[in-house]
C-alpha cells in the first residue's frame, strides 16, 4: 500500500486516526520533524503510543500522512470556492481560486509545514512527491480546467503552472522564509492582478 491509499477504517479508528493527525500537526509544526517524537504526537492526540504504531509504521509514515492530509483540505478549500455561484467567466474564477490559494498557503500552518517539507525533502524523497501530487499539482489542474474554457488543453495547462507561480510571488517566498512582509494583502492583490492578466493574456 503507497502512502495515498489508505485501509478502510471503522468510525473509532477514523476518529484515532484524527486525533493521530491533530497532535501530529501540533507537535511537528512546533518542533520540526527532527525533534519531534512519536511520544510527543501520542500525548498530544490523547492515544497511547502503540496507537499511533497501529496507524502509521514510523515517525515518517506519520509526517508523510500528515502531509497528505493538509494537502487534501486545501484542495477542498479549492473546490468549495470553485463551486460557489460565479458569472462563469475565466476571469472571476481565476481571480477566486488565486485568493482561496494565497489566503490558505500564508496561514502560519501552512507556512510551517511547507518549511517542514523542505527541510526533510531531500532525506524523505516521497514527501516531496506527496506534497505535489496532493499539492502542487491539484491547485494546477483547478488552474488548467478555468483555462480550457479559453484555450486548448496544452496551452491551458501551462499557463497554469505560470498563474500558480504568480500569485504566490515573492510575498509568498519572503514569508515562508520568514521574512516580514508589510501590507501582505496589497502585496497578494497586485501579484493577483498580474497572475490573471498574464494567463489570460
Amino acid at each position: 500500500m503507497n502512502a495515498l491509499s489508505l485501509p478502510t477504517l471503522s468510525p473509532l479508528q477514523r476518529r484515532k486516526r484524527s486525533a493521530i493527525f491533530d497532535g501530529a500537526k501540533a507537535v511537528f509544526l512546533r518542533q520540526g520533524f527532527g525533534l519531534a517524537t512519536m511520544d510527543d504526537v501520542a500525548a498530544a492526540a490523547g492515544v497511547g503510543k502503540q496507537t499511533v504504531y497501529r496507524h502509521f509504521k514510523s515517525k515518517e509514515a506519520l509526517f508523510v500522512g500528515l502531509v497528505s492530509s493538509m494537502c487534501a483540505q486545501v484542495g477542498e478549500l479549492l473546490a468549495s470556492a470553485l463551486d460557489a455561484p460565479s458569472d462563469g467567466s475565466p476571469e472571476v474564477e481565476l481571480r477566486e481560486l488565486g485568493w482561496v490559494l494565497a489566503r490558505t498557503l500564508i496561514e502560519p500552518d501552512y507556512l510551517r509545514l511547507y518549511r517542514a517539507i523542505v527541510a526533510e525533502a531531500e532525506r524523505l524523497p516521497e514527501l516531496g512527491q506527496v506534497f505535489y501530487e496532493n499539492g502542487a499539482k491539484v491547485v494546477r489542474v483547478y488552474a488548467a480546467k478555468i483555462l480550457r474554457k479559453r484555450f486548448d488543453e496544452a496551452t491551458a495547462a501551462m499557463r497554469a503552472a505560470t498563474f500558480v507561480q504568480l500569485v504566490l510571488g515573492d510575498a509568498y517566498l519572503e514569508l515562508s522564509i520568514g521574512y516580514t512582509v508589510s501590507d501582505v494583502e496589497t502585496r497578494f492583490a497586485l501579484q493577483i492582478d498580474e497572475a490573471v492578466a498574464a494567463a489570460l493574456r
